[in-house]
């Protein structure tokens, strides 16, 4: 009777699956409208990219939207191969982990052992150092841009290693500080040579990307080289054409895997069961780097590790050229999400996020309010003291243009080049001001050490912030002591500023000439990458010896006023 009854409840679920088809898809479907919802500005006639989501070790969903080749209307498919840009980097730290399994190297071990080309700076850098971006090391890409190279450009693992050479100094003393840093894995990719006998790629593939079955998967050194099935980068212009960027990434190891959504759910899935590598292996790999200083960082080997909505996250993105990527593993619940594009305003960490939000909200929290949203706009006026104002006038660099502050007639006024007309600022107290018509806020930070003040404020919905510059270093006087030839010895390369018509201008060979920003003093801002930074050097005399100059990932490069 038992076995009847079990025979005749089979039967009804056959027949409903069958009659009734869209109980079993019906999850899907809704999950492909939501995602279709996402990622509605990627065009069927313009630039795309794929979105995957891997559950349980199935790629449960994958999608393809726009187009591989504009030129010749080529779509993007699920097997489309993309550049994933820095995501690549946890495959370079697995490499690693791998080698220290089989008792070859230790993640602890000093870099000199196996590079002994990088200068001896005082303090022993490990490999960890390397994997977690805490090696102090400056960022190579931005180390040759200061050099001259210009985007389109060739650059290598070999341009890399040659610059680190000549290096005198760190960023920061080797462990105290996060700074992200491509240099460290490229100088990974010559450890795991050196200690394998076997060209980078080669090993990967044979290690890493073959045992895994992502067949589709590789590294690519010669932008020459023609390959089917690959989608092209794009960057969309002001005026809505896209353009290919320049392929000039033909180094390794920070970045510079190509590869497809598929074999993306594969690496995927190895974070749950450690096919490659074992258990002790991912462990590793998403082991958290700690500084000197005892912090414990949301960064491991190559991949970030933290926390999104109260579940615990590994992740990364990736940029280059106009590819676009991010993997996103949630361990408690298995499930993967991958977006790989091929246009640089696709947003594909937005899109990943919003996919996240929707397949699983369940075990999500409620998002954290924007941080920006703690600057308001002001609309209630103050009685102040007139002379509060004296503090506040002067002129400002904000996002590149000087925005001048001044009293006129008891009145507050507000002019930045190209706004008409001069904007009358109504005080919300000594340090805050709003244009209420204007949808304009601003607030004054006053500074407590050395440093110039601070300006911040919103405009619309828009944020922005500068810094408050001292009229008596740009006298004529002033400026001419900044006038000559400066040079790198790390870079062997030569600055030369110069003024005209009363402003700072700053002149490379192969970067043309830049506008400058004196702040004071001691403190010039370039209007355009590769300089941005410049603490100026002083003999007693006031004289100058000479600049350091930072440009983010590069920090205080010490050039001598010849």
């Amino acid at each position: 009777m038992k076995l009847k009854s079990l025979l005749l409840l089979h039967c009804r679920i056959l027949v409903m699956l069958l009659v009734f088809p869209a109980l079993v898809i019906a999850q899907p479907d809704d999950l492909e409208k939501k995602v279709d919802e996402i990622t509605s500005h990627w065009k069927s006639d313009g630039p795309g990219g794929v979105v995957g989501i891997v559950d349980k070790g199935e790629l449960i969903f994958s999608k393809a939207y726009g187009m591989a080749s504009l030129e010749y209307e080529v779509p993007n498919t699920t097997e489309t191969i993309f550049n994933i840009a820095s995501v690549s980097k946890q495959f370079t730290a697995y490499a690693i982990v791998l080698l220290e399994q089989e008792g070859k190297l230790s993640i602890d071990d000093d870099i000199r052992k196996y590079l002994p080309e990088v200068p001896d700076f005082g303090n022993t850098i490990t490999i960890r150092h390397l994997l977690n971006h805490i090696s102090g090391l400056r960022n190579f890409q931005n180390l040759l841009a200061m050099a001259g190279w210009r985007t389109g450009d060739s650059m290598t693992n070999d341009d890399l290693l040659r610059f680190i050479s000549y290096q005198k100094e760190l960023n920061f003393p080797v462990g105290s500080e996060y700074l992200y840093c491509n240099t460290g894995f490229v100088l990974a990719t010559y450890i795991v040579e050196r200690v394998t006998g076997q060209d980078f790629k080669d090993w990967t593939q044979e290690n890493i990307f073959d045992p895994l079955g992502m067949n589709n998967t590789s590294y690519r050194e010669d932008m020459t080289i023609v390959h089917q099935n690959t989608a092209t980068s794009y960057n969309l212009q002001d005026d809505g054409h896209f353009i290919q960027p320049k392929a000039f990434w033909t180094y390794m190891g920070n970045g510079n895997i190509y590869t497809t959504i598929g074999d993306l759910a594969k690496w995927s899935h190895n974070f749950n069961t450690g096919k490659l590598g074992g258990k002790q292996g991912i462990q590793r790999l998403t082991e958290r780097g700690i500084l000197t200083s005892g912090d414990t960082l949301n960064y491991a080997l190559g991949i970030g590790v933290r926390e999104y909505r109260g579940q615990p996250i590994f992740a990364h993105g990736g940029s280059i050229g106009g590819y676009r990527a991010g993997l996103t593993y949630f361990p408690d619940q298995d499930v993967g999400f991958i977006v790989i594009t091929n246009f640089s305003s696709a947003n594909a960490g937005g899109v990943n996020r919003k996919v996240m939000d929707q397949y699983l909200e369940e075990h999500l929290e409620p998002a954290a309010p924007n941080p920006l949203s703690r600057i308001k706009h002001l609309n209630e006026a103050a009685s102040i003291d007139p002379s509060a104002f004296e503090a506040v006038v002067g002129n400002y660099l904000v996002d590149g243009l000087e925005v001048k502050i001044y009293s006129e007639d008891g009145k507050m006024m507000l002019h930045a080049p190209g706004e008409t007309p001069v904007l009358e600022l109504t005080a919300a107290s000594d340090s805050s001001y709003f244009v209420a018509d204007a949808a304009l806020t601003v607030y004054i930070l006053k500074s407590r050490s050395k440093d110039p003040d601070r300006i911040v404020g919103l405009r619309g919905d828009e944020r922005f912030s500068g810094v408050k510059m001292d009229m008596n270093a740009q006298k004529p006087a002033e400026l001419d002591k900044l006038v000559g030839a400066y040079y790198s010895p790390e870079l062997d390369t030569e600055y030369q500023m110069s003024v005209k018509d009363g402003k700072l201008f700053i002149h490379h060979q192969r970067h043309g000439t830049m506008k400058a920003y004196v702040i004071s003093r001691s403190q010039i801002v370039s209007e355009a990458f590769p300089i941005r930074d410049i603490k100026v050097v002083r003999w007693q005399n006031g004289e100058v010896h000479g600049i350091k100059v930072s440009n983010g990932r590069v920090r205080n490069l010490w050039m001598e006023k010849k």
